[in-house]
């Protein structure tokens, strides 16, 4: 079996090269911006202490609240990493005072205070810390993608280092044949785009082997702000991330959740 289609989703040399330059490259720009400049442009949605670590993306405050930390998604506890998760987000917030700051939306689905958090003892943003550390994985949404480029560098060093959940077979990034051969839910795959065309609801992009990307018409106009037109991806080699369907369909309803890795 070839190295590009080894069990796993480990890609050759020049894709995983190409990878790490745009990655580094990506950081590179963020760490000029400043972080801390990047989190003082979140509005401010008050404090907090936290009272309990719920899972590794989640806390209650000592006002009852449940807060989701905006960004990120941790494995559940029964998962590999779930606990690992909820120790690494336990050791950096619990019993401490935490600020929080604008995802975009107020809420999640789920009625959960949706925020970044800061810890106010050495102003360490958690989300940063447990990305770095590959205990947690960026997952953004529509209404709540602040920093989502940020967050995206700072998963890129945890996975080159293959730390917390990137040393696990289950969390790999996969090849578009893989993907579309394991189980639904939220994935990570690379694959260059075949072709796209026109639907009535949007767009659509092959990746191969039956998985095909769908973006809503109502995104398209995100897509085209951001250099990633969908006519323009012809032939790249992309990064996507997002809950695959059974069908082999993927939403991608925001530009951040695709990086682009190579040209044509």
């Amino acid at each position: 079996m070839s190295q590009a289609a080894r069990p796993g989703g480990v890609l050759s040399a020049p894709r995983r090269l190409a990878g790490l330059a745009a990655g580094l490259f990506s950081a590179l720009v963020l760490a000029g911006c400043g972080e801390a400049a990047r989190l003082d442009s979140l509005a401010d949605q008050g404090r907090g202490q936290v009272v309990e670590v719920m899972s590794g993306d989640s806390v209650r405050l000592d006002s009852g609240e449940v807060v989701k930390l905006a960004g990120i998604t941790a494995p559940r506890w029964d998962q590999p990493g779930g606990e690992a998760a909820r120790q690494a987000l336990a050791g950096l917030t619990l019993g401490q005072t935490v600020e929080l700051l604008s995802a975009g939306a107020k809420e999640d689905p789920f009625g959960r205070r949706l925020a970044h958090l800061r810890r106010m003892k050495g102003r360490t943003w958690v989300q940063g810390k447990l990305l770095e550390d590959g205990a947690v994985r960026v997952r953004t949404f529509t209404d709540s993608r602040a920093l989502a480029r940020l967050m995206l560098a700072h998963e890129a060093r945890a996975r080159q280092g293959q730390r917390g959940l990137w040393a696990e077979k289950a969390y790999q990034v996969r090849l578009p044949v893989e993907a579309v051969a394991g189980p639904p839910g939220f994935v990570l795959v690379e694959g260059r785009v075949k072709s796209g065309w026109l639907e009535a609801d949007g767009r659509r992009l092959d990746l191969g082997s039956g998985l095909v990307l769908a973006l809503p018409a109502r995104s398209l106009e995100d897509f085209d702000s951001a250099g990633l037109a969908p006519a323009s991806l012809q032939g790249r080699l992309l990064r996507v991330r997002g809950h695959l369907g059974r069908d082999g369909e993927m939403r991608v309803d925001h530009p951040e959740a695709i990086e682009v890795l190579e040209e044509r």
